[in-house]
């Protein structure tokens, strides 16, 4: 039966093995993790560029022939609304605003302060 110095010494040899297998995939993930970010980095450029292209009159179709894939993430653009549609989407009347309410209502206190809020635009005294 061996000794446990000898059953220490096969455990070293054994997790020295394991080790040394790994290095070389240490090295690689660290490679593969630098080209990921580089590749995110590029992504939004890559969404304006083709967004561009397709503005200047590209079609997906011709673009794709061209070997450029549509991009994973596009630009965000907001959505183009009438004046009045905008008011009703965010549920406001014309009185309303034209009373200078604020749509934000209240504001709730910060920092640990006291849990009463202050409506917005109104002043507090001390």
């Amino acid at each position: 039966m061996p000794s446990a110095d000898e059953i220490l010494q096969k455990m070293k040899e054994v997790q020295e093995r394991r080790m040394a297998a790994a290095g070389p995939l240490v090295e690689v993930l660290a490679k593969r993790s630098s080209l990921l970010e580089q590749l995110a980095e590029l992504d939004e450029p890559y969404g304006q560029a083709y967004v561009d292209a397709e503005a200047a009159g590209w079609t997906t179709e011709e673009l794709t022939k061209l070997g450029a894939d549509e991009p994973a993430k596009r630009p965000r653009t907001r959505p183009k609304r009438s004046r009045s549609s905008a008011k009703k989407a965010d549920g406001q009347s014309s009185t309303a605003a034209s009373e200078g309410s604020s749509p934000a209502g209240t504001i709730p206190a910060q920092d640990g302060a006291a849990a009463a809020s202050t409506t917005a635009g109104s002043t507090a005294s001390a």
